[in-house]
């Protein structure tokens, strides 16, 4: 960070005195909400792109060059994808330069400007931009969407936000054409980190999280998933270096936002600062934090669970020895509980206390870490950063992948009975392959239609069903091998009915979670008596090497992993095609109605038919299986309250897609009945249900991989399929990553 004064004299201040008077160096945090507002006004748009659901905040290490009057923030949005013969659906961003005005009826204290290294006066005041124009309607989206690589620069000033339609003459940075990954992916795939890139890691997060304290864009600490790692291309030296960017979720806020937490025997009481500890631990041993649960977030329920894993972590990594005793002590003070005892929370002073709270952060944790990052500047450009593209992305390195020579090469078989399926699946290609090329258009009476490409390392053949259920199925995988005989696996991937409560043991299944199959069950299969129905549906388990392959998935390890990466894969998937398309549709709309609640006509003066119906076998009209619940009244009472939806609506994220191993019932009934569902489940100990598995299962070796997108009740309707086909696509991927090439 460059050397910052008060410009009340002609001296510059000695570095202690720039301790005391810190909190008047900060970007004042009415800055950072007006920009967060206006960002948040304008992320409404109706294309499927949908380019401002995740904006990247850029953090900076050091002050970009400008004046008082207007603070510059940069932030990235999704501008959508390109072709590229080698890569598939390359990722495009769109930079965006956005100047806040100081004034914005707030007074200012004193004048602040910078002073940079080797240099004697502070920068010359910069004319406020002229040629500023209010947005039209559904302009910000367009001006996103477009297909100029020149940076976009706007102006907020009275909370308007302008567009500056003057060309301005300064730089632009080039990214790769990658979707963002989490920092505790990028840590887990990088080979090696030198002391000088973990500092420079470190001093920039930090001195983000000092820069935005306590402002809306820190509303909930900052971790290793909401921090991003984008490659840009440093032209002058024509290399990559990766710089983390935080991943927003704009909402709005009601009341003020606090940066403490009050609860009995916490071990913490400020969960930004205690998580800005574990990070800055996370990045010197390289080892993000992992607890037993994917679905782990920042409450009093949790914050002794991070506190214990970082004075742990700390403690028996030897941090001095690892990067030095300033780092250490810098971390140490993080975890220190005492660290603001000045800064009381006082409910009649808050403004004043966190202000003393925010000058101590800077002072015991940002300035320490910026001599540490000034010692290494000056031998910045004797040796590169380490290059690890070929571990952020697995889509580089494999894009040099050997080309199938012929349709033997052709290994794995996904089958998919809707195109929303097939379409999520595809999306996830590295590359996709001409069928029409000799050597790999299928053979004579194939009447299959297939996509050829690569996913990672793996020659892949997605099959369009012709429809849904076991015939389509049976059809489909009775051909394949005809045109691609090296078929070695197949995966049924797409959407299904999950079953709310499984057996005892395993997590609640909620939608847009992922089922993978140990076996499948034909539920249907048996012999209809004039009493009943009795099945003679046996378990069809896989084969010893898929069970091989799924006892390395069920650990503990290997499912941590796998959920990881979904996460990773779905983030891309909702880059690509958009909130309509993959987007979580929103907790308010994952109902559970007790097992015994009909979807009818709610009030008896409206149907008879509906008023008569009691008993679950009891008829209900035809109209009522037309209409949604909303129209009919359906009451809200009767909802199951779910433990990880509560949990997830009280942190305002959405909860992140599990995996859940078990029996899949495979069938050609589409089931609508929560009681039939309950009472099949019970019976064949099954945990969702399906309807193509069975016609592939007995002639190839098989895996399911299906998002759940109802309960397979009266009440289910089609709200969750796209975003349910994208997490599976999502898992299929993760699963991928496990199998060896060559294996399969």
């Amino acid at each position: 960070m460059d050397c910052l004064h008060i410009t009340e004299s002609s001296d510059c201040l000695p570095e202690e005195n720039l301790r005391l008077h810190s909190t008047d160096t900060k970007y004042p945090a009415q800055l950072n909400n007006t920009l967060y507002t206006q960002l948040r006004i304008h992320s409404s748009c109706s294309c499927g792109t949908q380019h401002l659901q995740c904006p990247r905040l850029r953090l900076n290490p050091g002050h970009d060059k400008h004046d008082d009057e207007h603070i510059p923030f940069d932030v990235l949005f999704s501008a959508g994808s390109v072709s590229s013969p080698t890569i598939n659906c390359q990722f495009r961003w769109k930079e965006v330069n956005v100047s806040v005005a100081r004034r914005n009826g707030t007074p200012r204290k004193k004048k602040v400007s910078f002073r940079f290294p080797n240099s004697s006066v502070s920068q010359s005041k910069l004319p406020l931009p002229i040629g500023l124009r209010k947005l039209g309607l559904g302009e910000f989206c367009s001006l996103i969407g477009s297909e100029k690589k020149t940076p976009i620069h706007f102006h907020i000033e009275d909370n308007v936000m302008k567009l500056t339609d003057t060309v301005q003459d300064t730089p632009w940075r080039n990214f790769l054409p990658l979707s963002s990954i989490s920092l505790a992916e990028w840590l887990e795939q990088t080979v090696h980190l030198s002391n000088r890139v973990k500092i420079t890691l470190a001093y920039t997060i930090a001195k983000s999280v000092w820069q935005y304290y306590n402002s809306y864009w820190m509303a909930n600490p900052w971790t290793h998933d909401n921090i991003q790692m984008l490659k840009e291309m440093v032209s002058e030296r024509n290399h990559v270096r990766p710089h983390p960017y935080f991943a927003a979720k704009l909402r709005k806020f009601k009341g003020q936002i606090l940066d403490y937490c009050i609860a009995d025997d916490l071990f913490h009481m400020y969960p930004s600062i205690l998580a800005l500890g574990v990070i800055l631990i996370e990045i010197a041993t390289k080892q993000p934090f992992r607890p037993e649960s994917s679905h782990y977030p920042w409450d009093e329920t949790t914050i002794n669970d991070y506190y214990e894993w970082a004075w742990t972590t700390a403690n028996s990594s030897n941090l001095g020895n690892m990067i030095g005793a300033t780092y250490e002590a810098v971390v140490s003070n993080c975890l220190d509980a005492e660290l603001f005892r000045d800064g009381p929370t006082d409910p009649s002073r808050l403004d004043e206390d966190l202000e003393i709270r925010q000058s101590r952060l800077y002072e015991k944790v940002v300035l320490p870490l910026q001599d540490l990052y000034h010692a290494y500047r000056d031998d910045w450009e004797i040796q590169e950063l380490p290059k690890p593209e070929a571990t952020i992305s697995p889509s580089l390195s494999q894009a040099q992948h050997t080309r199938p020579a012929n349709r033997s090469q052709f290994t794995i078989a996904i089958f998919c009975a809707l195109p929303l399926e097939a379409d999520a699946v595809s999306e996830l290609f590295e590359e996709i392959l001409d069928e029409e090329i000799e050597n790999f258009r299928k053979a004579a009476g194939d009447d299959n239609t297939y996509t050829l490409g690569r996913i990672l390392y793996h020659n892949v053949v997605l099959v369009h069903m012709a429809g849904m259920g076991k015939g389509a199925a049976t059809q489909a995988a009775s051909s394949i091998r005809s045109s691609y005989p090296e078929i070695k696996l197949a995966l049924v991937v797409g959407v299904c009915a999950g079953v709310p409560s499984p057996s005892a043991g395993k997590d609640d299944i909620i939608l847009g979670d992922v089922v993978i199959s140990d076996g499948i069950v034909q539920y249907d299969f048996g012999r209809r008596f004039p009493d009943t129905f009795l099945s003679k549906a046996r378990p069809e388990v896989a084969g010893p090497k898929l069970r091989g392959l799924l006892a390395k998935l069920k650990g503990v390890r290997g499912r941590e992993r796998i959920e990881t990466k979904l996460s990773g894969h779905l983030s891309i998937l909702q880059d690509r095609l958009g909130q309509q398309r993959a987007g979580y549709p929103g907790m308010d709309k994952d109902e559970l109605f007790q097992s015994f609640d009909r979807h009818k006509h709610h009030d008896p003066a409206a149907c008879r038919l509906c008023g008569s119906c009691e008993l679950g076998t009891d008829p209900v009209c035809e109209e009522a299986r037309l209409l949604t619940c909303q129209q009919l009244g359906c009451q809200k009472r009767s909802l199951v309250p779910r433990k990880r939806l509560q949990e997830a609506s009280a942190n305002d994220d959405p909860p992140k897609p599990r995996i859940h191993f078990g029996l899949v019932g495979s069938g050609d009934t589409v089931m609508k009945s929560g009681q039939h569902r309950d009472e099949t489940a019970i019976q064949h100990n099954l945990i969702a249900f399906e309807m193509e598995a069975s016609g592939v299962w007995e002639l190839l070796p098989c895996l399911v991989i299906k998002g759940v997108c109802d309960y397979a009740d009266s009440h289910k309707n089609k709200d969750w399929q796209h975003y349910a086909a994208a997490t599976a696509a999502s898992c299929m991927k993760a699963v991928l990553e496990d199998c060896p090439t060559g294996e399969w």
